[in-house]
C-alpha cells in the first residue's frame, strides 16, 4: 500500500489540468475510455500545425482562391 499512499500525495500536489490528464489515463487503465480521447497537452496551433504538415500546397493560395468571387 506504500506505491498507493505515494501516489495519492503525488496527485494532491497536482494543477487541476495535470490531475485531469492523470484521470484520463485512469479511465483509459480501466478500459472505460478509448486512448484516442486522452488529452493532448500540447497548444492548440501545434496540433493544427502538424495536421496542416501533411497538406501539399499552399493553404492560403487555397483560402485567396476560395474567396475570388467575394471580392
Amino acid at each position: 500500500m506504500k506505491l498507493k499512499e505515494q501516489t495519492i500525495r503525488e496527485i494532491e500536489d497536482l494543477t487541476p489540468r495535470e490531475l485531469g490528464s492523470i484521470y484520463d489515463l485512469i479511465l483509459c487503465l480501466k478500459n472505460k475510455r478509448p486512448e484516442s480521447t486522452i488529452r493532448d497537452s500540447r497548444p492548440h496551433y501545434k496540433k493544427v500545425r502538424t495536421v496542416l504538415s501533411k497538406c501539399k500546397g499552399s493553404l492560403s493560395e487555397d483560402i485567396i482562391s476560395a474567396r475570388r468571387d467575394r471580392i
